[in-house]
């Protein structure tokens, strides 16, 4: 499937998605929706690294190897991933084009609002698989982007 079809799915899905979630959060409040957003993400992302770990056959996972399996995630929403920088304890990658943003962006949400439903969601989820693969990894939102054609930086650490 070429990265495009990937994209628009993966777009399509997070529209429907942000549909929802705009629902829940007229009925029980925004802050109420993302705080069950996040905690979804981080059983959600716990489960996937946990499979990812029992797939890979490998007991102990240094920050390279960990990288390798994490940033398959974000890839496999058509999400462009560009490696900054590299060493044994952290990379810093740049996020281009985001079938995420792009799709709470076609909802009409503002950048805020994108931002915090990124650090609750990709974010929270991606930190609950590095941490089943080694405990002691952990990702965080850097940048967030400043407008649609700039882009964000996320970091994996070790430590």
């Amino acid at each position: 499937m070429a990265i495009e079809d990937v994209f628009n799915g993966a777009k399509t899905a997070f529209t429907f998605f942000f549909a929802y979630l705009n629902a829940v959060a007229q009925e029980i409040g925004m802050e109420r929706a993302i705080a069950v957003q996040t905690k979804m993400c981080e059983t959600m992302g716990a489960i996937q690294g946990k499979m990812m770990k029992e797939r890979s056959g490998m007991k102990e996972f240094d920050r390279k190897a960990a990288w390798s399996l994490v940033k398959t995630a974000p890839e496999s929403f058509g999400i462009t991933v560009e490696k900054l920088e590299e060493s044994p304890q952290r990379v810093v990658n740049k996020v281009g084009r985001c079938s995420i943003y792009e799709a709470a962006q076609m909802l009409g949400m503002d950048a805020k609002t994108i931002e915090t439903l990124c650090r609750a969601g990709s974010i929270t989820f991606m930190d609950a698989v590095a941490k089943q693969l080694n405990p002691n990894l952990s990702m965080r939102l850097r940048k967030f982007r400043s407008a649609p054609d700039d882009f964000c930086e996320e970091e994996m650490v070790l430590g």
